[in-house]
């Protein structure tokens, strides 16, 4: 995406992925084409082309915007959280909010269903390196844990590449409860993991 600098700009780009939401949330991730989106948004489709190389581009920036609320909201959770909470609870809390912050956007589950299709394993891990890297080691900091130095890159990696292809796989699940024990298993594994590394 090319970042527009003037205000009109910018509220053509926000036409456009609000466009992109809408078609994803109505008729499905394929329906979304540069086309239906300049129709939509009621935009010329060189418009479209202005900001965007093609739809995909235009489905990745409406998936990593809709990512970077569920961290903000993860890390304002971790923020209002009483002091003296253990790294098990901060954990918990940080993966439990990314959970119903996750599922409060079905726009967001259907582009993570339609990536983990069609990505390649290492296009769809996280890894340390991201905002999610940066909120995990912010809940086991907040609950008073400290990883072993020369191992903390290692763990984390570990950690997030696990979550990631286990989130990823657990919203291919069309049944809710096979859904919410996969996640249940996600959490008592990285736990088990993390309990490990910390040598408690």
């Amino acid at each position: 995406m090319r970042i527009p600098t003037q205000e009109r700009a910018r509220k053509r780009v926000a036409q456009i992925l609000g466009a992109a939401a809408h078609l994803v949330a109505h008729d499905g991730v394929d329906a979304v084409t540069t086309t239906s989106l300049a129709k939509t948004a009621k935009v010329p489709v060189g418009s479209v082309y202005q900001y965007f190389d093609d739809a995909d581009d235009i489905l990745r920036t409406v998936q990593n915007e809709q990512a970077s609320e569920i961290v903000a909201a993860c890390h304002a959770a971790l923020a209002k959280a009483p002091d003296g909470l253990g790294w098990r609870e901060t954990t918990r809390l940080s993966f439990d909010t990314y959970w119903a912050e996750l599922l409060k956007r079905p726009v967001y589950v259907a582009l993570l269903r339609a990536a983990t299709r069609s990505q390649s394993f290492a296009e769809s891990v996280s890894t340390g390196d991201s905002d999610l890297g940066d909120l995990f080691r912010a809940g086991l900091i907040r609950g008073g844990a400290t990883l072993p130095a020369d191992r903390t890159h290692v763990i984390v990696e570990t950690a997030l590449g696990s979550l990631s292809t286990l989130t990823d796989l657990a919203m291919l699940a069309d049944d809710t409860d096979e859904r919410d024990a996969r996640r249940d298993e996600m959490l008592r594994m990285i736990e088990l993991y993390l309990s490990d590394a910390l040598g408690e």
